[in-house]
């Protein structure tokens, strides 16, 4: 047993030499994925109708509502164009609650100029807006760790018109398919929560 005890003790030093050098590399690996983490995203200024502290230099987004406190997510935003004429997916990390960023929008957005097509809210609120021969799209989600997630995509609006002979660049409409009629017999009804 006694010859034992010096190869013990080798163990428990090895162990513990072992862990120290693990730590060494650890920390330093931890900070920098929690650094690199920090740079996807970028300040965006608040933006609101009559709203007189608006910057006039932000010449990406002058045409929808930017909340408070916004931060872009460039990872996961495209824009194409700018001012007015843009097209693309601008995604916002807020710190409102999703409640209180979907009132925000459904309020700021027709004071844009937007007109309200359809409205769901629920976990996840989806509005959708047209401006003149542009559509809009608001998605608020509640945010992973904390407020809330909003995506706005914005593009442009089909018109279907009549077709004029030889593919004048017009939509031609489709027709509605036919409607399969609703089941009859045991149909049970109840009210949503």
């Amino acid at each position: 047993m006694s010859a034992l005890r010096p190869l013990w003790g080798l163990v428990v030093f090895s162990t513990f030499a072992a862990m120290k050098s693990v730590l060494r590399l650890a920390v330093p690996v931890a900070a920098a994925l929690f650094l690199a983490g920090c740079g996807t995203s970028t300040s965006l200024p608040q933006t609101q109708a009559g709203d007189p502290q608006q910057q006039p230099d932000f010449g990406l987004l002058t045409d929808i509502p930017i909340p408070s406190g916004a931060t872009m997510d460039n990872e996961r935003s495209l824009i194409l164009g700018d001012k007015d004429r843009w097209t693309g997916r601008v995604v916002m990390k807020l710190w409102k609650s999703a409640p209180e960023a979907t009132a925000f929008y459904q309020q700021q957005m027709p004071a844009f100029g937007w007109e309200p097509i359809m409205a769901a809210t629920s976990g996840v609120s989806v509005m959708t807006y047209i401006r003149a021969d542009r559509a809009a799209t608001v998605q608020v989600e509640t945010g992973s760790m904390w407020g809330s997630t909003v995506r706005v995509t914005v593009g442009p609006r089909a018109n279907p018109a009549p077709a004029t002979g030889m593919g004048g660049g017009a939509y031609a409409p489709v027709p509605a398919a036919p409607v399969a009629p609703a089941p009859s017999g045991n149909v049970r009804s109840q009210p949503l929560r």
